[in-house]
């Protein structure tokens, strides 16, 4: 079976799935796998840059089919590009509702199956498409077991995304100078100018290792997100043995739970696109560290080592799932 993977590249999350996608199939021998990479263009200003940013006319030529490369199935990561729907028999797309824009819904009537990564995106592509089934997702392995995690280092992995919540985090810091330090990774452009003395604010360029080795030593990953569409940050710190605090609101509590980490209340919501952002509440989250800050080592230690069982039973259950929901449509498509 010939699948093309079609996402565009923007060097962090999207990046990430083409890997974990093409690695989860790799593992089939009857997957023959094809990634066609698309150029990010920027802000989405009109419906054409939504569903096709590099479009190109075809040549008359290049119409005919034995100038046509076939694919049993195209998937779509993210967005949606219709230069490539004559290129095979089936067109799935995999979504992230916090970017699919409520105008672009109409674009869904092409696409055959919608595979999703949580049950809130299948919630919401459930209104809109007639074929939407729920996958999972995982996301990388980011364990050392040579690094002990410290469970009174606090972790906060911003990178370059506006939505972690992190404004609320800094003010927090600077609100309690007692409180332990806070590490946190943020690319230069979104950092700010000034930040609370207890706080480590890096904005270097850090490898992969050396992000991973921060990620291993320290014990609390402070992951309050406003929005996700899987949320690899959060799922790599539950691979790292972490004690994960992130906003109870979906996605995100769809990750994290009582039994292997902590939730904290929003106060707010906002829409996002066909998703939802969720705002953390400042006091309830407060009251969250101090509670971590006191609690013994050894509850931290168990809430981290379920963390570790929840990313192994996670990771087992969509090297399963991607390939059997995969089997049936092709089944489907072929012997309709």
């Amino acid at each position: 079976m010939k699948i093309n993977l079609v996402a565009r590249t923007n060097g962090v999350g999207l990046d990430r799935d083409v890997e974990i996608m093409r690695s989860a199939l790799s593992d089939f021998r009857e997957y023959d796998i094809t990634v066609s990479s698309c150029r990010s263009n920027g802000k989405l200003r009109r419906k054409k840059d939504f569903a096709d940013s590099n479009y190109r006319p075809v040549p008359l030529l290049r119409r005919l089919p034995i100038f046509r490369e076939k694919y049993d199935a195209n998937i779509f990561l993210e967005r949606i590009y219709p230069r490539w729907f004559g290129r095979a028999k089936l067109n799935i797309l995999i979504p992230n509702q916090e970017f699919f824009p409520k105008s672009l819904v109409d674009s869904l009537e092409k696409i055959d199956h919608v595979l999703c990564k949580t049950q809130h995106a299948a919630e919401i592509f459930r209104q809109h498409c007639r074929s939407v089934h729920t996958i999972g997702f995982t996301s990388n392995d980011m364990l050392d077991d040579s690094i002990v995690p410290d469970y009174q280092k606090f972790f906060h992995l911003a990178g370059s995304s506006p939505l972690k919540g992190t404004e609320t985090l800094l003010a927090l810091w600077e609100r309690n100078p007692a409180w332990p330090p806070l590490t946190l990774i943020q690319r230069a452009k979104n950092a700010p100018d000034k930040v609370p003395n207890n706080v480590h604010l890096i904005t270097d360029y850090l490898s992969n290792e050396e992000i991973k080795q921060l990620q291993n030593s320290h014990g609390i990953h402070l992951c309050t997100s406003r929005s996700e569409g899987w949320g690899h940050y959060i799922v790599e710190a539950t691979s790292c043995r972490a004690l994960v605090v992130s906003t109870d609101g979906p996605p995100m509590n769809e990750l994290i739970s009582p039994d292997h980490g902590m939730l904290v209340p929003w106060n707010r919501q906002e829409p996002r696109n066909l998703g939802t952002d969720w705002f953390v509440d400042p006091d309830q989250l407060e009251i969250i560290i101090n509670k971590l800050i006191a609690m013994p080592l050894e509850e931290k230690q168990q809430l981290g080592k379920n963390a570790r069982h929840w990313y192994e039973t996670n990771h087992l259950r969509f090297g399963e799932s991607l390939p059997q929901a995969l089997s049936k449509m092709l089944a489907t498509s072929q012997h309709p």
